[in-house]
Order: C-alpha cells, then structure tokens, then sequence
C-alpha cells in the first residue's frame, strides 16, 4: 500500500514539473511591465522609461518622466493609438486638473482596464475633476466606461460614504471652561 502511495506522489511531482504553463507560473523573477513596483533598481526603471519612449516615439518623453513608473505602467496596459492619446492629455493639462492623476494611471495599469479606462477618463475629464466622482470612477472604472453604471449615481454614493466617514471619525471636543460653567450655571438656574 505504501508503495503505490509513494509512486502516485511521484507520478504527480513528475508531472507537474513536465508542465511548461506551471513552471512559467513559478518563475517569480519575471520582470511585469504592468506591475507599478519598479522601486528595485533605478536602471530597471530607467530601462522601462525607455523602453516606453522607444515603444510610443519621442511625443511620450514628457509624459514619461513627469508621471514616472505609474506613467510608464498606464502606457504598457494600452495600445500605441490610446497610449499617444493619453500622453495629448497629459500635456494638454487636463491630467492635472484631476484630483490624484497617479491614481488614475495605477488603474489604468491594471490589467483588463488600458484602453477602455483610459479613453473614458479623457473622454469625461470635466466630470472627473470633480472628486467625488472621481473616487467613483476608481472603484469600478470599468462599469462606468462600458456604460453599466451612470457616473452622477456613482458620485453620490461616495459622497455619501465620504460624510459618513467624516462624520463617524469626528469625535466631541472636551468642554471648555467656559462651556462647563454654562452648563452648570444653566442647569442650576432652571
């Protein structure tokens, strides 16, 4: 009995190492280009600015170096045509208007979101520099660029978090001296 049991676990190692799809899942060194964690190495990052300019022409330098690794990682998640566009938007200044434009990078960065994350967001910029909306628009861009959810619903909704945060944070200020007397003169009195 022991002995089919330790040819089964074999048959199961060997077979595991055989497959390429897992052996390519096990190598952790691999370089990301969609990850925004380039914090290891300077060149690496340098590399990656690079590696950018080349992929999208000289127009992307700007945007590049101005937005760093987050900048660099929105590029890679989108095709040339959008990546080219995203740039325009950066140097148009519409990008700053926005509350936290690295924000928005990082979640264009992310896979599945690239073109249809970034298009929508420079399409909607106006609307996006509000930042309730804002916030909405990062918790789930892809609902709001495929058109599944409206973006003022949306807003509302993190309005509406955002007050009962602040109001649940917001703790009583200790009474004064003044304050204790007017109670104690007020209550005495009636």
């Amino acid at each position: 009995m022991m002995q089919w049991i330790m040819l089964g676990s074999i048959a199961c190692l060997l077979s595991t190492l055989a497959s390429p799809v897992l052996l390519a899942q096990a190598n952790c060194k691999r370089l990301n280009p969609y990850a925004t964690d380039f914090n290891s190495d300077p060149r690496v990052r340098r590399a990656y600015r690079e590696k950018a300019v080349a992929a999208f022409g000289p127009k992307i330098r700007d945007f590049v170096e101005s937005q760093g690794e987050e900048g660099v990682a929105a590029l890679f998640a989108c095709t040339k045509p959008v990546a080219v566009k995203l740039a325009e938007f950066h140097t148009s200044g519409e990008l700053a208007n926005l509350p936290r434009p690295h924000d928005l990078l990082r979640v264009i960065a992310q896979p599945q979101h690239g073109d249809d994350v970034a298009l929508w967001a420079i399409q909607h910029a106006n609307e996006l520099a509000d930042a309730d909306c804002f916030d909405a628009y990062l918790m789930s861009p892809l609902d709001y660029a495929l058109g599944l959810k409206h973006l003022e619903s949306g807003a509302a909704d993190a309005r509406a978090r955002r007050l009962h945060n602040s109001a649940a944070t917001t703790t009583a200020q200790p009474l004064t001296q003044d304050e204790k007397m007017m109670l104690v003169v007020g209550i005495g009195f009636s």
